[in-house]
């Protein structure tokens, strides 16, 4: 059985992909009960009543701001309360990198995931005991790597650091594609840069640089990262503010979730 944990967003902007989602659903026979997100809505009460109803795969509909929420409220409740569930995600407005981790690039894909129901088990990052991510955690500038005796950061001024579980940098068909693996027990710590734009480029009106490029990787059970600053805004699946010093630890194959095996 299912639940759709679909976000207020959703029903207000996206009517016509909803329809669509609810005929493609009913065609495979994955439909299931609704439950609209609003900002002050118990989900912890939603999924609990799911669980004890016999409804085990729980389906963000929305983007990567539903799916986190919905993602964190289930494995904070999984790890007091001792139950399992199936996670999945329905990508519906941006940004959808989590239903990419999945294999699942829009609806029918989705929905098609959900009828095969083949599940693979990933590995997830937790900042500070409070915070999972599924993806990657995001830390700004003048944030460093804190090991036993000594940090590492970066000497380029643009840059910043990443804790990945996926391959954020699109590192496919290089050696580097190979450290990003989601079930393998552990997270990479990226340091990574953004080369500067030259002269040439800004006298072009190119005021910004590429995209930025990985220079060091660590792999990692357990790190501490250091900010400059007492509160620090991170993007871990979405936008979170924590205090440092952070500590990322990975939980080993502590998700189940549905991914498109046809792009497997």
């Amino acid at each position: 059985m299912y639940a759709y944990f679909i976000d207020d967003l959703v029903y207000e902007k996206h009517h016509r992909t909803l329809d669509k989602l609810d005929l493609l659903l009913t065609q495979q026979g994955v439909s299931g009960r609704k439950i609209k997100l609003s900002r002050l809505f118990d989900i912890n009460v939603s999924i609990k009543d799911c669980i004890a109803s016999g409804i085990k795969t729980l389906v963000a509909v929305g983007n990567d701001a539903t799916a986190s929420r919905l993602l964190n409220h289930a494995l904070s409740l999984k790890k007091r309360e001792d139950f399992s569930f199936t996670f999945c995600v329905v990508p519906v407005g941006a940004p959808n990198k989590i239903a990419r981790l999945f294999d699942i690039q829009n609806i029918p894909d989705a929905v098609n995931a959900l009828a095969a129901h083949h599940i693979r088990t990933f590995d997830v990052g937790l900042l500070n005991q409070r915070h999972y991510f599924i993806t990657s955690a995001i830390f700004p500038k003048k944030t460093a790597l804190r090991f036993h005796s000594y940090t590492v950061s970066s000497l380029h001024p643009d840059h910043h650091i990443s804790i990945c579980n996926g391959d954020m940098y699109h590192t496919k068909e290089t050696i580097a594609s190979k450290k990003f693996i989601p079930d393998d027990g552990i997270l990479e710590a990226v340091i990574a840069y953004r080369p500067s734009v030259s002269l040439w480029s800004r006298l072009r009106g190119k005021n910004e640089g590429g995209t930025y490029q990985p220079e060091s990787f660590f792999p990692i059970k357990k790190i501490i990262i250091k900010g400059a600053n007492k509160t620090v805004s991170i993007f871990a699946d979405t936008e979170k503010q924590l205090t440092s010093p952070i500590e990322a630890v990975v939980v080993s194959g502590a998700l189940e979730a549905i991914i498109n095996f046809k792009a497997q």
